[in-house]
C-alpha cells in the first residue's frame, strides 16, 4: 500500500512505532505513534506530517522512541523520547516534540539510532555516540551530549540495533561493541563490549545493519552474512541457533542492501538481491 500523500522521497527509516521519510527538497516527514513525529503535538497520525522547522536535511534515522536527522550544515537534530539522553541536548527531558539541536556536533554525515542511544558518523571518519550505555567509550554510563567512540578511525557507515552498535571502516572490517547476549557482536563471545571489536572473519564488507539482537552484512561479492540471535530464523542459514560469528545466509546472492529489525523478542532480516536458483 502507498503512503498517502507522500511524493519526492530519497531515504525512509523506521522507528518502533513511528516512520519517517526524507523528500529531495531537504524536509522530513513522519507518521504513527504520538509524541515522535516531530510536528508538535503528542497525536498519532496514520498519514505523513511534516516535521517542524527542518529543511535541508541530508540523512534520517529513526530509533526506538526518537528520531534522528542530519541538515546540510552538518548540524544533528532530534526529537522524540529524551529520557535517557538520546536526544543529546545536553538533557534528559522527556519527550521532545519538536526537534532539538544536538550539542557541540559539527560535521555530520550521517546517523544511526538504537532503542535509547544515537550515533553520528563525522566527515572526519569518527562516531560519536549519546543516550544510554552503548557509547563505546569504555564505560557503561549515560550521557545526554555527544562522546567519541574510542579507537574508531576511517569510518564510512554506521548502524544500531536495539543495544549495539556497528561500524564499517574504509578498510572493509566491521566493528562493534554494546549488548553481545546473543552474539550479536560476532566476535567469538558472548560478553557486552564497551569498547569497539572487530567482527570475526569478515573482510570486505559494504552494508551493515543491526537488529533486535543480531546483525547483517554484506560483502563485495553480493553475499550476505548474519550474526547474533537465530530463535526466529533471522540468521538465514537454515538454522534457529544462535551464532556469536558471521553465517552465510543461504541462496543469495547479489545483495545490494540489507535492514534487520523486530518486536517483543522476535527479529527479522531483509535483504535486496537474486535468489539462486
Amino acid at each position: 500500500m502507498q503512503v498517502s500523500g507522500l511524493t519526492d522521497a530519497v531515504a525512509v527509516d523506521g522507528g518502533f512505532q513511528h516512520s519517517l521519510a526524507l523528500r529531495s527538497d531537504g524536509t522530513v516527514w513522519a507518521w504513527g505513534f504520538a509524541g515522535q513525529l516531530g510536528n508538535g503535538t503528542n497525536s498519532d497520525s496514520n498519514v505523513p506530517v511534516r516535521v517542524s522547522g527542518l529543511t535541508d536535511v541530508v540523512a534520517i534515522a529513526g530509533g526506538g522512541y526518537h528520531s534522528l536527522a542530519v541538515r546540510s550544515d552538518g548540524t544533528v537534530w532530534a526529537w522524540g523520547d529524551g529520557s535517557a539522553g538520546q536526544l543529546g541536548n545536553g538533557a534528559n527531558p522527556g519527550r521532545r516534540s519538536v526537534p532539538v539541536r544536538v550539542s557541540g556536533l559539527t560535521g555530520a554525515m550521517a546517523v544511526a539510532a538504537g532503542l535509547e542511544h544515537s550515533l553520528a558518523l563525522r566527515s572526519d571518519g569518527t562516531v560519536w555516540a549519546w543516550g544510554f550505555a552503548q557509547l563505546g567509550n569504555g564505560t557503561m554510563d549515560a550521557s545526554n551530549t555527544p562522546v567519541q567512540v574510542i579507537g574508531l578511525t576511517d569510518v564510512v557507515a554506521v548502524a544500531a540495533g536495539q543495544g549495539h552498535t556497528l561500524a564499517l571502516r574504509s578498510d572493509g572490517t566491521a566493528w562493534t561493541w554494546g549488548n553481545n547476549s546473543d552474539g550479536q557482536l560476532g566476535n567469538g563471545g558472548n560478553t557486552r563490549s564497551t569498547v569497539p571489536v572487530q567482527v570475526i572473519g569478515l573482510t570486505n564488507v559494504v552494508a551493515l545493519a543491526g537488529g533486535l539482537h543480531h546483525s547483517l552484512a554484506i560483502r563485495s561479492d553480493g553475499t550476505v552474512w548474519a550474526w547474533g540471535s537465530g530463535r526466529a530464523g533471522e540468521l538465514g542459514n537454515g538454522s534457529d541457533t544462535n551464532s556469536n560469528v558471521p553465517v552465510r545466509v543461504s541462496g543469495l546472492t547479489g545483495a545490494v542492501a540489507v535492514g534487520a529489525g523486530g518486536s517483543d523478542g522476535v527479529g527479522y532480516s531483509l535483504a535486496i538481491g537474486t535468489i539462486a536458483p
